[in-house]
């Protein structure tokens, strides 16, 4: 059974905040470009543009094989190039987070709360392309598949395989228009599907307002919560990965602070540009911890921890379990 600490920290990767995303690309535009795969490079590239400058507004689904989610999206960029988007979630509690380029206002209607945050590690559908697309078909052999219709528009197939075992594939199939993404999905090593997002609904017509990008409660007057955002801190904490996955590179580093502990947690943050890895270091508190690891065939998440020293490594990303594993192994203090 996993212990507290470890709980907290699966959390946090799964649905906790780091800013993150605006770094990623800044990161792997650094890097060599290379010449082949040219129309392939140039459909990622129209996908990641246009999911981050287009107005648009769609209902989407997110599949795995534990359910399905469904949720309303609406973006759109200002004046002054400042991206706005909203999240409304359509099943369960009710939940919207609107989002002002890296900082988050998550609405909880329920307890009458707004979490402030800044956005997160994991997967933003349609913003699911992070790096630079020449970097990242270094690591995958990228080709085009077929032009399919879906939710009422003709969108082109871009299929990614990964050219090692550390990293899954992904098919994407973007609109033919204007490129935004309709359909993701993630296969594993034994092309068992995965995860998938996908439009059931879309307007790309460009009749977004900036009324249609606030939350419903905004002038409510709810109490604000700055906890999870005052509690990262960027800072050198002293850990390194020696052996990195080919074409992972490290994207933000630093500690913060988990409810309940008197110890600080140092997080760095992995990516390749498509998928990401958190690796979390801390103090381990009473019973040794056990080296372990955690996957499904039925998940994109793998989870790795061991010991090491007097502290507890945990590393979790949409990776397989060799990924983590490799890393989990190369953790050590920086001299």
């Amino acid at each position: 059974m996993l212990n507290s600490l470890t709980v907290s920290i699966k959390t946090i990767f799964l649905c906790t905040s780091v800013l993150v995303f605006s770094i990623v690309s800044d990161v792997f535009a650094q890097s060599s470009q290379p010449t082949n795969a040219k129309r392939a490079v140039d459909w990622l590239d129209r996908i990641a543009k246009s999911a981050r400058e287009l107005p648009y507004t769609g209902v989407f689904v997110h599949q795995t094989t534990e359910g399905a989610t469904t949720s309303r999206i609406t973006h759109l960029v200002d004046r002054q190039g400042n991206e706005h988007e909203k999240l409304e979630m359509l099943d369960g509690p009710m939940r919207e987070v609107v989002r002002r380029n890296e900082e988050m206002f998550c609405y909880q209607p329920d307890q009458k709360t707004v979490r402030v945050d800044r956005r997160a590690t994991g997967r933003f559908f349609p913003s699911l392309i992070s790096g630079n697309p020449a970097v990242i078909v270094e690591n995958y052999f990228v080709k085009l598949g077929q032009v399919e219709r879906i939710a009422g528009h003709d969108c082109q197939w871009v299929i990614l395989q990964p050219k090692d075992t550390m990293r899954y594939m992904q098919k994407l199939c973007a609109e033919l228009g204007t490129g935004l993404l309709l359909r993701a999905r993630m296969y594993n090593e034994r092309s068992q599907l995965l995860e998938q997002f996908m439009f059931t609904q879309l307007d790309v017509t460009g009749g977004v307002s900036p009324k249609n990008v606030r939350s419903q409660f905004e002038e409510k007057g709810w109490q604000r919560d700055y906890s999870i955002r005052n509690s990262l801190k960027p800072a050198d904490t002293g850990w390194q990965v020696t052996n990195l996955p080919p074409g992972f590179k490290k994207i933000t580093e630093m500690v913060r602070n988990l409810t309940g502990r008197k110890e600080t947690v140092s997080h760095l943050v992995y990516s390749d540009g498509l998928l990401h890895v958190s690796v979390f270091v801390e103090p381990m508190a009473g019973t040794a911890v056990q080296s372990s690891n955690r996957m499904t065939d039925d998940s994109p998440i793998s989870m790795a921890i061991r010991p090491l020293l007097d502290h507890q490594v945990t590393v979790m990303g949409e990776v397989p379990m060799a990924a983590v594993q490799a890393i989990a192994d190369s953790v050590s203090r920086r001299k």
